[in-house]
């Protein structure tokens, strides 16, 4: 599944070479389970948490990522403009449709309640990734994807705080750290009309 979505993917571009996303060594079934929640040696870049969401707003569809929506003369004439290109179906609408149901509890009643936007059903998924081997003091990564409207999808986003969480702490996790500041992000965005 994690192939699907262009995990582990070395030609990953959009144009320019990004660093690939990674699941790392998966040589039993308990790494497969630390695996599928995060954990263990997966690494993935927020571009990739970002299209993650953004295929489950499409209904199941990953887009290929470009940096440039279109080229404009001086009297603001379209010159050249970016064609949205698929890059792979991962999921069914249906799949697609039931994690959107999951995503929208977690920002109803779960973690991401931070995430929420007053009049706007925000889908999303909250995570706070360890760092380092048991006894290090590194703080825990956190994190927040997520898109919205969730019933009209608009923007998805992914916010990465490297190190920021605190473990064990009330307060330290992706829930507290990066949910308000995607909810900000989101909330410009949609105040704006999308421009």
């Amino acid at each position: 599944m994690a192939a699907a979505f262009g995990i582990n993917d070395e030609r990953f571009a959009m144009p320019l070479t990004v660093s690939a996303s990674t699941l790392g060594d998966i040589p039993d079934d308990a790494a497969l389970g630390q695996s599928s929640i995060g954990q263990r040696d997966v690494a993935l870049t927020p571009m990739q948490a970002a299209m993650l969401s953004a295929a489950i707003a499409n209904g199941g569809t990953l887009m290929k990522p470009y940096l440039v929506d279109s080229v404009q003369a001086p009297d603001l004439t379209v010159v050249d403009q970016t064609d949205p290109e698929e890059m792979s179906r991962p999921v069914s609408a249906e799949v697609a449709g039931e994690l959107t149901q999951m995503m929208t509890s977690v920002v109803q009643n779960g973690t991401g309640r931070k995430a929420r936007i007053d009049g706007v059903a925000v889908a999303g998924k909250t995570g706070t990734a360890e760092v380092g081997t048991s006894g290090d003091d590194q703080p825990p990564h956190t994190w927040f994807t997520g898109f919205a409207p969730a019933d009209d999808p608009q923007i998805a986003v992914a916010v990465f705080i490297q190190n920021g969480g605190q473990s064990g702490v009330e307060g330290g996790t992706g829930g507290d750290i990066s949910a308000p500041i995607a909810r900000q992000v989101m909330q410009a965005y949609l105040a704006s009309g999308g421009d």
